[in-house]
């Protein structure tokens, strides 16, 4: 059985999705299914609609060679949910996918029966709009295997037992190759079967078939190791006569380490590098193999670099086979484009197992001079009960102060050994960071690693420096999540974190233009009725935080014609427009305050944009008349005429007072 370890993707995500905004609004806004170790991997395709327009998906059980235990499918649109479903004793199930424009991903999980270890299922997309019987849009449409995980072993043996059904009368093609990875096997054949007659499948070229119309067919497999490596691996193929694939896979015997499975994005060339570092001392065996399907792309049986000179877009599976010496050994393994890096890690072998993990992470010292190392527990989802740390380079421990810091007289490849121990049923996550010395250091390596759980690792490159929002949610399929945590990091700095959020949970944090890293702890929920074991959808999203305004009056009612003054101000906001009456319109400073002149009754509003989108607010000023003028009897008002005439009397009065006090 076939075990599948998630690929740590180094992802750069500098455009926004679909958002008109002054510069990237939404940096990430995805869904990723999170597996519990040991269960099938999930199998996931994405399609785009330009023009919006209702769509439903319709998965179908194959049911070659054998039924779903369960099969459940989701749709995502960015990192919303559109629908799910679980396939019913028809063994169909259907989503209804609202008119939208955009890229959907669509997740399927499930259980193959125990017995065959795989299963097939279509996924068919039509257009509500078509008249019926409605057909499959070929882009958008999908059929796959789900199959359950190959597992180690010291077992020098492996069968395989399963099924197929031809589609016509005639001659199939079948081949069986052994791939010699990473030695030739000892043994290798098959016989076809339906119970009447029997045809045995030999190794090595292909072979010719007369199979009849509509039948299923038994296809069983043998293989034994060389006696003296126990691993091996090797491919099948069925092919109809009409060129067909039937059957497509490629077997692991023994002790082959779980496959990796990779995406291509498109058909390129790659090149295939395998390192033994030599630390603390080299492997006794090294190997690793690219496979498409049943084909061998690539085989390297020792240390060293090879060419893919065309790998086919589609998944590719990568296999390897270490085993270490009297001492732990560490590798390095990367699979890459011209342009980009399509897989790489560090591992260490241990020779005796043992209840506390060790890992091992490579960076390139350019010269020599002093350096730091820091290597520091996020005590998150919880503190690890132990932690320490090594460095090596060039066969050398070197010395590494309480603080960190570190010298060396020379360049080159270091390796970072860490020892680090979660408590008992415990997780925790840990960050290894090492940068050049000086007034201003550069970080060389910045990696967090899980301990114990199900640990995922993103890197994302923010292009703008700004105020960002990271949302995490639980998108509850095929159920909840036990555990759905992250932390963003930079070197050991923690930015921050979610854990335990129910459905969704937000924190906010300011960035500069660099590398920042995003680590995950998944533990998906226990299985309820037919839903499939061991699987979780989270979605993530990072978008410039929104701006706020706050926009006020110094009073709510004046008098008509008298003055007022407006203050406002705002928090991640580029711009601010006015409107609403006179005096009170075009651009605006973000902050500020403001006198206008208040003629009539009006509300006045103010709109903010920046990155994270647009806020208005808006305030009503109430403008009362003045106090009406009395007219007739005595104590009214005086007019302006007795007024000025009542100061000309004062002033005369005042001149004759003088110039009687002047005698």
């Amino acid at each position: 059985m076939r075990k599948y370890v998630s690929a740590v993707i180094f992802t750069t995500l500098l455009g926004a999705f679909q958002l008109p905004s002054v510069h990237a609004d939404v940096l990430v806004a995805d869904a990723t299914v999170a597996t519990t170790k040991g269960d099938p991997a999930p199998a996931e395709y994405s399609f785009t609609t330009t023009a919006s327009e209702v769509l439903t998906l319709t998965l179908t059980d194959i049911q070659e060679p054998a039924a779903f235990t369960s099969l459940s499918v989701a749709v995502t649109l960015n990192d919303t949910l559109v629908g799910s479903a679980t396939v019913d004793a028809t063994h169909k199930a259907t989503v209804a996918i609202p008119a939208a424009v955009g890229t959907y991903t669509v997740h399927v999980v499930g259980a193959p029966d125990s017995t065959q270890g795989f299963g097939s299922f279509g996924a068919c997309v039509t257009r509500n709009s078509d008249p019926t019987p409605r057909t499959c849009i070929a882009a958008d449409s999908y059929s796959g295997n789900i199959e359950i995980p190959n597992t180690p072993s010291s077992t020098p043996t492996s069968q395989v037992s399963t099924q197929f059904t031809s589609t016509t009368a005639g001659t199939y093609t079948v081949t069986l190759s052994d791939d010699a990875f990473p030695v030739a096997l000892g043994t290798l054949s098959g016989l076809i079967s339906n119970g009447a007659t029997q045809t045995v499948i030999t190794a090595g070229a292909p072979m010719q078939v007369t199979l009849t119309a509509g039948t299923q067919y038994q296809l069983l497999l043998f293989a034994q190791t060389n006696a003296t490596v126990m691993a091996g691996l090797y491919g099948i193929k069925v092919v109809d006569p009409a060129g067909a694939v039937l059957f497509d896979r490629s077997e692991p015997v023994g002790s082959i380490a779980p496959v990796t499975e990779i995406t291509n994005p498109k058909a390129q060339a790659l090149t295939l590098k395998l390192q033994d570092y030599g630390y603390p001392s080299a492997l006794s065996g090294l190997g690793a193999a690219v496979t498409l399907g049943s084909t061998p792309l690539a085989v390297q049986n020792a240390a060293g670099t090879i060419a893919i000179a065309s790998a086919a877009a589609g998944t590719l599976e990568l296999w390897t086979y270490a085993e270490p010496g009297s001492q732990p050994g560490v590798y390095g393994l990367s699979l890459a484009s011209s342009s980009s890096t399509l897989y790489s890690t560090t591992q260490v072998l241990n020779p005796t197992a043992t209840t506390t993990s060790t890992f091992a992470f490579v960076v390139q010292l350019p010269a020599a001079g002093q350096y730091n190392l820091a290597v520091s527990d996020f005590q998150f989802p919880g503190a690890l009960q132990s932690l320490s740390s090594t460095i090596e380079l060039g066969g050398t421990v070197l010395t590494v102060s309480s603080s960190g810091d570190f010298t060396t007289t020379q360049g080159g490849t270091a390796i970072v050994e860490v020892q680090a121990q979660a408590v008992p049923s415990g997780t925790g996550i840990f960050s290894v960071a090492v940068q050049s010395g000086g007034s201003s250091p550069t970080l060389l390596l910045d990696q967090t690693q899980g301990v114990g759980g199900v640990f995922t690792q993103r890197i994302i490159n923010f292009g703008n420096a700004g105020q960002y929002d990271l949302t995490l949610t639980d998108l509850n399929f095929p159920q909840a999540f036990t555990t759905l945590a992250v932390v963003l990091s930079q070197g050991n700095q923690v930015l921050g974190k979610v854990y335990d959020s129910g459905s969704t949970g937000t924190f906010s944090f300011k960035l500069t233009p660099g590398q920042y890293v995003l680590s995950y702890v998944t533990e998906p929920g226990t299985q309820t009725g037919s839903l499939p074991l061991g699987y979780g959808l989270y979605g993530t999203r990072i978008s410039s935080t929104p701006p706020t305004v706050t926009f006020s009056a110094s009073s709510a009612s004046v008098q008509a014609n008298d003055t007022d003054t407006l203050t406002w101000s705002s928090t991640n906001a580029a711009s601010c427009t006015a409107s609403g009456g006179t005096g009170w319109s075009g651009a605006e400073a973000t902050s500020g305050s403001l006198a206008v002149v208040v003629s009539q009754t009006e509300t006045l509003t103010l709109a903010c944009t920046g990155p994270g989108g647009s806020v208005t607010q808006t305030v009503t000023i109430t403008a009362t008349a003045p106090p009406s003028k009395s007219s007739g009897g005595g104590g009214g008002e005086l007019g302006i005429d007795a007024l000025a005439l009542l100061a000309l009397v004062t002033l005369a009065t005042r001149a004759r007072l003088g110039l009687r006090r002047g005698r």
